[in-house]
């Protein structure tokens, strides 16, 4: 394990603590289930832990999570943060900084992380679907003007991108509030309750047709060892691997052996509090006051 995964680690141990504590489901997924069964822990070159709960477990969480996390592990979502524009939530660890690109612009918690994802049921009936997928799309609208907005403002730049964008949420206050958006979307993801649906989905994750899974798939999981911590994964790993990843059991090509997140800074020794955000106001050089 490099030091990133290290710290990667001991946020996951500490989510673990509080599931078993309280009898919660979880299943490390994508990227993380592959690394345990594959590699009992990290892909080599992996930069991330992605963990899934059913949603009312995921709710339960939530609602306990805030009292029993150490005072340096921040459970971060719309909920805790308005400005954080995703569905599902991220622990960080406030010690350390890891600015993704995408969030950079944000005045956010920039901890290193790792996420945590809802599950929830898909409607069958055509027209359900429908206003799911114009929920979702209200939703998608409202994350890239905050995010487009947030880059471009307090930047000298005349150009008509940005100018549309502060027009778009200055001017006329369109999708200001990426908080309410996040709970009319999830108030939407509620309704479609696991037990009812013959998928479950990680809507947070991606829409994608690899993330809608037979409910047999997860189940009740079963158990694999992850850097010798033991963990659940999804009940029938080698199907869902499989349908994310095709033959996930074949090595990619080394050009394709690097993580997917992109990260403007990295410093595990220092809190993110010692950075000036929004992070694009800082110097070409960024450091420490």
């Amino acid at each position: 394990m490099n030091d990133l995964q290290k710290t990667e680690l001991e946020i996951l141990k500490e989510l673990i603590e509080i599931c078993n504590r309280h009898s919660l489901i979880y299943y490390l997924v994508c990227g993380s289930a592959l690394g345990a069964v594959k590699y009992g822990g990290f892909i080599p070159w992996d930069d991330d832990i992605d963990v899934a709960m059913p949603r009312d477990d995921y709710e339960r969480f939530l609602s306990c999570a805030a009292e029993e996390l150490p005072a340096w592990c921040f459970l971060q979502n719309a909920r805790t943060e308005p400005l954080f524009c995703l569905l599902g939530s991220k622990l960080r660890d406030s010690r350390t900084t890891m600015v993704e690109k995408m969030f950079g612009a944000l005045d956010i918690n920039h901890g290193v992380f790792i996420d945590l994802f809802p599950l929830d049921g898909r409607p069958e009936n055509g027209a359900a679907l429908k206003k799911l997928t114009r929920r979702r799309n209200r939703f998608e609208a409202a994350r890239r003007v905050r995010l487009e907005y947030s880059r471009f403002s307090g930047r000298n730049l005349l150009s008509f991108r940005c100018n549309l964008y502060y027009l778009l949420f200055h001017g006329f206050g369109l999708f200001a509030d990426t908080g309410k958006e996040v709970k009319r979307y999830e108030d939407e993801l509620r309704r479609w309750r696991l037990d009812d649906s013959k998928l479950w989905c990680n809507y947070a994750n991606s829409i994608s047709n690899s993330e809608y899974a037979p409910r047999e798939q997860y189940g009740d999981g079963t158990w694999a060892l992850f850097e010798g911590l033991r963990v659940r994964v999804p009940a029938d790993a080698d199907s869902y691997l499989t349908q994310k990843y095709g033959d996930w059991r074949a090595d990619l090509p080394l050009e394709e052996q690097k993580g997917h997140h992109r990260c403007e800074i990295l410093d595990l020794e220092h809190p993110y509090t010692d950075y000036r955000f929004p992070y694009h106001r800082c110097s070409e050089q960024p450091g420490h006051f």
